[in-house]
């Protein structure tokens, strides 16, 4: 790219004022080095999968770094080649790394083992319950009957057998992967377990909440709010959602974590607070409240993934240093996999940081506001591969529904809150007030059958749209890089065909 093809008026001040400076386009590797590296460990993460040796699959991503700097960038400064070689010398170790403790991670002996923990999770899983219980010797993971009557804050004294958790046979679910992501890898079969009332902790608040929220609020409005605050999802609830195709409101991703960041951080920034509470002060609190919150809510990778970005963005605004959002997603979820590189295989991880470059690669254009609603659409078709893949369909009712769900569900949920929070405290009257926040969730299902019934059919996986799918997130991502020029497009396409045929 020329240097006559940038004003003068855009050139930095320090060029106008000094003479002919090297001029260096803030584009490509400058713009969002991290999302390089995370593009070349996640090609090597995959091919572990596919069962390439951790070494072999390292190597693959360095090359994935030099291939999408050499396809995509036009100009190519002094220290490019220097640059590009430090970027791979990072990705070379970030996946060696992975791809060891992927491979070490499925040698597991079996044996007797008696220990004694508290109960951290449990949820109903087909026709069993699990639960996780955090031992002095790690972390266990129970399938108990229906019936067994064990809660979150529980203390357990436990004797059974342990095994590797493994897949079921005949199912493209990968269940070792899904634990293995949340810490888990050792299933024990239970021979004897003695139940006692345990501390308080986490999990016991997460219990008493639950319980309050379950004992006094409507049916509706109970459901939602233990969704958004705790995690927990109500069967029938998540039914109506699947068949609307906004299951993501349901699930704590960086939709939820976003509001209350959100919230947190402009009540902190009110004029009168303003005069006791310092910024530096004001990002201590809003990152102590929205790490409370995750943790609270069950710490699912969309919301670890979102708060990673919003941390990142407020110890940017504590040192003053602003980022661009293709690079906070891409620290995030290079920290995510780095700590548990299973969490590459957790669907929520990757539709998540899916939407989230999505959405970064549109915020790098500065598009008007008319291109938003089309965001959710563009979210949708991206989706679509990864979601069909793994649930077979999805509605075509859920394309209109998005367009307007995010936006009133951002109102609906703080709302909703707000007016259930009298009811909880044991307020005289305050089922008055939870009656609204029920008949507005009414609404919103009478809207979403209307359109269910408008839009009734279903979408399985197509090539055809798959590959549209792929390519506009490809085209939006790379187009958040670099100007959308001929060599960005056709970069584009590149990409696309060599993860079709490495797919």
């Amino acid at each position: 790219m020329s240097r006559e093809q940038y004003p003068l008026e855009r050139l930095p001040s320090v060029e106008r004022n000094r003479g002919p400076v090297p001029f260096v386009p803030r584009e490509g590797a400058a713009r969002a080095p991290l999302l390089f590296i995370l593009a070349g460990l996640s090609v090597s993460i995959m091919a572990v999968s596919r069962g390439i040796p951790a070494p072999v699959s390292s190597v693959l991503a360095p090359l994935t770094v030099w291939g999408l700097l050499l396809i995509l960038s036009e100009y190519r400064p002094p220290r490019f080649f220097s640059y590009g070689a430090f970027l791979s010398l990072l990705a070379f170790a970030c996946a060696l790394s992975c791809g060891y403790r992927l491979v070490s991670a499925a040698t597991i002996k079996a044996g007797v083992l008696q220990d004694e923990g508290t109960v951290v999770l449990e949820r109903s899983w087909g026709s069993r319950r699990i639960v996780l219980v955090d031992a002095s010797s790690g972390t266990y993971l129970m399938r108990l009957s229906p019936n067994r009557y064990i809660l979150e804050g529980d203390a357990l004294f436990f004797t059974g057998r342990t095994k590797a958790i493994a897949p079921r046979p005949g199912s493209s679910f990968r269940e070792d992967l899904y634990w293995e992501a949340r810490g888990v890898s050792i299933e024990v079969v239970p021979e004897s377990i003695t139940r006692k009332t345990g501390g308080w902790s986490l999990a016991r608040w997460r219990t008493a909440l639950r319980k309050r929220i379950l004992l006094t609020l409507p049916y509706r409005t109970r459901g939602y709010l233990l969704a958004a605050v705790l995690g927990v999802r109500d069967p029938d609830l998540t039914e109506a959602h699947r068949r609307w195709g906004t299951s993501h409101l349901l699930a704590v991703s960086g939709f939820h974590v976003g509001l209350v960041a959100f919230a947190v951080w402009r009540f902190l920034s009110f004029p009168s607070l303003r005069l006791v509470c310092s910024r530096r002060l004001a990002a201590v609190l809003s990152s102590l409240f929205l790490w409370g919150y995750v943790l609270l809510a069950g710490g699912a990778p969309g919301a670890l993934r979102a708060a990673l970005m919003i941390q990142a963005l407020l110890l940017g605004t504590v040192l003053g240093r602003k980022g661009t959002p293709l690079n906070s997603v891409s620290l995030a979820a290079l920290l995510l996999l780095l700590w548990r590189p299973a969490w590459f295989f957790d669907i929520g991880w990757r539709l998540s940081v899916m939407a989230a470059l999505l959405l970064a690669g549109l915020g790098e254009r500065r598009l008007s506001l008319w291109m938003l609603p089309l965001s959710s659409l563009f979210i949708w078709f991206a989706a679509f591969p990864q979601v069909t893949a793994t649930f077979g369909e999805v509605p075509v009712a859920g394309i209109a529904l998005n367009l307007v769900a995010l936006p009133l569900f951002s109102l609906l949920y703080p709302i909703a809150l707000f007016l259930s929070l009298p009811l909880l405290l044991s307020v005289p009257s305050g089922e008055i007030f939870a009656g609204t926040a029920e008949g507005l969730f009414s609404l919103w299902e009478w809207v979403a059958d209307s359109a269910a019934s408008f839009f009734p059919w279903t979408l399985s996986w197509s090539p055809l749209l798959a590959t549209l799918g792929g390519g506009l997130f490809l085209l939006t991502v790379t187009g958040g890089l670099f100007p959308l020029r001929g060599r960005t497009i056709a970069g584009a396409g590149i990409l696309l065909l060599a993860a079709v045929f490495f797919l």
